[in-house]
């Protein structure tokens, strides 16, 4: 899901993003691996982070947990 909507990403309707944030979602819930490199992506750019804080009270709950799961203050070195 996550390559379909890189690729239908440019179309105008935004359902490639929508896609890709879908298959974002599942490899994090999924893969560890996945969630600590996005987790570490994330503690590299904070400004990131600020913007996903902020708008986490406007977004799906699928989105929410996907924001709290990469918190890079849950990181275990």
């Amino acid at each position: 899901m996550l390559v379909v909507g890189i690729i239908t990403a440019p179309v105008p309707v935004p359902i490639g993003q929508i896609v890709a944030l879908i298959g974002l979602s599942i490899l994090i819930s999924e893969s560890h691996w996945v969630k600590t490199k996005a987790q570490k992506f994330r503690r590299k750019l904070p400004i990131l982070g600020r913007q996903l804080q902020r708008m986490h009270p406007y977004m799906p709950r699928f989105l929410k947990k996907v924001i709290d799961d990469t918190d890079p203050t849950n990181l275990a070195e």
